[in-house]
């Protein structure tokens, strides 16, 4: 995680052109890549790390230590996601009850939290699909 700098540039979402991440050190072997994809294999527990770590998650306002440390410490398929999910609703909910937002109506801010929480849901109905295997025959037999 990096703290978010206004004006900067979005990174690439094609990480062979990104120069963020070959200044951060990653570098992708491009034969050995279409290998594996050819052949159904995914990235190496270490090709993964490397990956994620030339390219940091930029977070607006930065993030504190103790923040990073619940984060670590976080253990699940979706902790992670929930714990921030969580913040969200609760920064939300504070600063309504503190009158931070101005004069507001609850169903803007109902509306708020429902969209906080449709994208909760979502994310983890995308999540099931990535990792719930579709039956092979059936993939084999709708695929020309």
């Amino acid at each position: 995680l990096t703290e978010f700098v206004p004006g900067r540039k979005w990174p690439s979402n094609n990480s062979d052109h990104d120069r963020e991440m070959r200044h951060n050190g990653y570098r992708r072997n491009k034969v050995v890549t279409t290998v594996k994809f050819m052949f159904d294999v995914s990235r190496s527990s270490r090709e993964i790390l490397q990956y994620n770590a030339a390219r940091p998650f930029h977070v607006i306002g930065g993030i504190s230590d103790k923040e990073v440390e619940f984060l670590r410490n976080a253990k699940g398929a979706s902790a992670k996601v929930s714990l921030v999910y969580m913040w969200v609703n609760e920064f939300i909910t504070r600063e309504h009850m503190h009158g931070s937002m101005g004069s507001v109506a609850p169903p803007i801010i109902s509306r708020l939290m429902q969209f906080t929480s449709d994208g909760h849901l979502w994310y983890n109905a995308a999540r099931k699909m990535a990792y719930i295997p579709f039956p092979f025959p059936h993939v084999q037999l709708t695929t020309a």
